[in-house]
């Protein structure tokens, strides 16, 4: 007799297993990876984690609020790749789907091939996270490696209210925020996110996750900067609230992605001017216009962040030395980083220094960057050992 097959992306009650045909001991065996208490998804083909929240918050806990990482994950706020086991890394392989933004609970072989090609070759190889949609991509994904560490979701519940829903899920009790429906999805309101990230995100990611909200291409129109710091002010008693009054300091509207956030910072803390951001720059001649990540017009001196997508393929290196070729003619001098910058950013930072020096422009000293000072301006991409 053939075996029941086992619907791909499903997360079903034992009971529902069980009336599909599926034996108790396919239900205890490798073939099903039991997520929740009482159900399972199909380890070879498991639900996404849209579907893993759908779940939590109708069956296992009825009006339960999506919240903290796995809300912003959800909203498309960038996170650090380790954030809630590697939820971060998922969030990088999301696609499109129906106007929705759809997170698979394990990669693909072509996700993670362009994962480790963000590796940082100084910090233990860790992958980089980069903006959402350099690697979104509409429709169906391709299949994916069976599941066997699920992301760590979050959700929150009123105070008083004991329950549980298994190793994968930390509860949270907590007084009612604002919450927002959100694909389908009940989640903390963003400002409340935001809130619930600063409780455990280090300030340079909390602050990529403010400027992701108030960005030139942010993934919710809604939200301002003024809206978010009316909330912080409203929520002094907040835990959180602390965390994020610093970051909302040091956020900016009109960023591009998180690694022209992290390389804003940088340049502020090593003593450079604040730069403009998104500059954009009239090509003489073509009525057109190219943007610089971060530039100093009065200098004509531009910083560019290069993501990894930038060298993933010949026609956008071409388009890249193209852009270059372009602003150079217009009296520009660009410097370039990556992510391997960030975590070790002497040579960048001396490299800038000289080009402000030739400008005729002043420019922090050296010893800004090097020694201990070096050190405490590097950021490495490595998980925390904390965490």
């Amino acid at each position: 007799m053939r075996a029941t097959s086992l619907p791909p992306g499903t997360l079903l009650h034992r009971e529902q297993w069980l009336d599909l045909g599926v034996s108790t001991a396919r239900l205890h065996g490798p073939e099903l990876f039991a997520l929740f208490r009482g159900f399972s998804t199909p380890t070879a083909a498991p639900a996404t984690v849209n579907t893993m929240c759908e779940v939590l918050q109708r069956d296992v806990i009825p009006g339960a609020v999506i919240s903290h990482g796995t809300a912003a994950a959800l909203m498309g706020i960038p996170l650090p790749w380790w954030l809630d086991q590697n939820l971060g890394r998922l969030a990088g392989g999301a696609h499109m789907h129906q106007g929705r933004r759809i997170i698979p609970s394990t990669l693909s072989t072509m996700d993670e091939t362009q994962t480790s090609a963000r590796a940082s070759a100084t910090e233990g190889r860790s992958p980089v996270q980069i903006p959402a949609d350099s690697t979104q991509s509409e429709g169906p994904p391709v299949p994916r490696h069976p599941l066997r560490t699920p992301p760590l979701l979050h959700c929150r519940v009123e105070p008083g209210l004991h329950t549980s829903a298994g190793p994968y899920v930390s509860v949270h009790r907590t007084p009612p925020r604002p919450s927002w429906t959100h694909s389908g999805i009940e989640l903390s309101h963003p400002h409340v996110v935001l809130l619930e990230l600063a409780t455990y995100l280090p300030h340079d990611d909390l602050v990529v996750a403010v400027d992701s909200l108030i960005s030139r291409d942010p993934p919710l129109r809604t939200v301002t900067l003024e809206g978010i710091w009316c909330t912080v002010k409203h929520c002094t008693a907040s835990w959180g609230a602390p965390a994020l009054r610093k970051a909302l300091e040091d956020a900016r509207p009109n960023s591009g992605s998180p690694g022209e956030t992290r390389t804003r910072l940088l340049l502020q803390r090593a003593g450079f001017p604040e730069p403009v951001l998104n500059h954009p720059v009239h090509i003489e001649g073509t009525g057109r216009r190219r943007y610089l990540d971060l530039a100093y017009p009065d200098l004509r001196i531009g910083v560019e962040y290069d993501g990894d997508y930038h060298r993933r393929t010949t026609v956008q290196r071409r388009q890249d030395q193209a852009r270059k070729d372009t602003l150079e003619s217009q009296g520009w001098t660009l410097r370039f980083l990556n992510a391997e910058d960030i975590a070790q950013p002497q040579r960048f930072l001396t490299a800038l220094q000289r080009t402000f020096l030739r400008a005729g422009a002043a420019a922090p000293p050296t010893s800004n960057w090097s020694g201990r000072a070096a050190r405490a301006l590097a950021r490495p991409i490595r998980a925390p050992t904390s965490r």
